[in-house]
Order: structure tokens, then sequence, then C-alpha cells
């Protein structure tokens, strides 16, 4: 990386401002200076990143989470949507999600977040907006287009373990 702060002249503290030979000149250094030192770089790039590891266990914390809650909250249909009253969206949503789920031979179950389960199931999600969508692996905030749901909910994406009993 030092040989990288080297090959920047001093003057050319603004790239923008450098006319195309300096920008030329500039161009050919600093390519030297990556292929000089790759190896260096190629090591800071393959650090682990904490920040990745610890979005791995929220990943996994809301896993399991969603494990624990949806044989209840699903109760043996693919998808649970969560509405509100009064609730434009969470109508347009109950209307599209019927007509996708008929379509692809599925049932979905609608909870009305003012009802106390509805609400304790979304304080345990960290969710408090409708409306929201949980599949067994995964929570869908917020409205989705239709294309997005028939995505998770085509029988190649079901996941086999929570298929509606008959």
């Amino acid at each position: 990386m030092a040989a990288l702060a080297l090959a920047l002249p001093v003057w050319a503290g603004d790239l923008r401002t450098l006319d195309p030979t300096a920008r030329a000149a500039f161009d050919i250094e600093l390519r030297a200076a990556i292929l000089a030192n790759g190896d260096v770089i190629a090591k800071a790039l393959a650090a682990p990143q904490p920040a990745q590891s610890e979005m791995r266990q929220y990943i996994q914390d809301d896993l399991t989470l969603l494990e624990r809650l949806t044989p209840e909250l699903l109760a043996g249909h693919a998808v649970a949507l969560f509405t509100a009253p009064d609730c434009d969206t969470c109508n347009t949503a109950v209307k599209e999600l019927n007509e996708i789920t008929k379509r692809y031979g599925q049932t979905f179950i609608q909870h009305e977040l003012p009802t106390p389960q509805a609400a304790r199931w979304a304080a345990a999600l960290g969710l408090d907006a409708a409306p929201f969508y949980v599949l067994p692996e995964m929570v869908l905030n917020g409205h989705m287009p239709p294309v997005v749901l028939e995505k998770y909910l085509t029988p190649n994406h079901i996941n086999l373990h929570h298929q509606p009993a008959d």
C-alpha cells in the first residue's frame, strides 16, 4: 500500500485536475505498483471481515427464530401474510397473494397485526408495519410485487418440509 501512496505525485491531490498526459503517467505508475504488490493487496482483500462474521451470526439467529416460530405461525401454509386494518397496501397484498397461491397450488394464512398472537410474532420478528410476509426461511418486509412472491412460491423453491399437509 505504501507503494501505491508513493505512486501518487504530491502535486496531484485531486485526480480530476490532472491533464491527460499526467493522468496517463499516473495510471502507468499505479498499475506498476499494483502488479508489484499484488500479494499485499490480495492479503488485504482476503482478510477476515468482522462485519461479515457478525452478519452471519445475525442471519443464523434470524433463521433459528424462524425455525422456532414457523410451525405455529405458518400452520402448514406456504406463507403467512401479516396485515393491518385500513391498509390499502395490505388489501392489495391479500388479493395478489390469493391469486398467486391458487396458481401454484399453495395456501397462505393471514394474520391481522392487532390480534395479540400476531402482535407477539411481529414483535419477535422485529416488525411492526404491515404488510409483511413470512416464509419458512425468510421474511419479506413490505408489499412485494407478484413476480417476487412467485419466485418463492413456485414448487422448485418451496422447502419440502414446510409444504401444506393434504
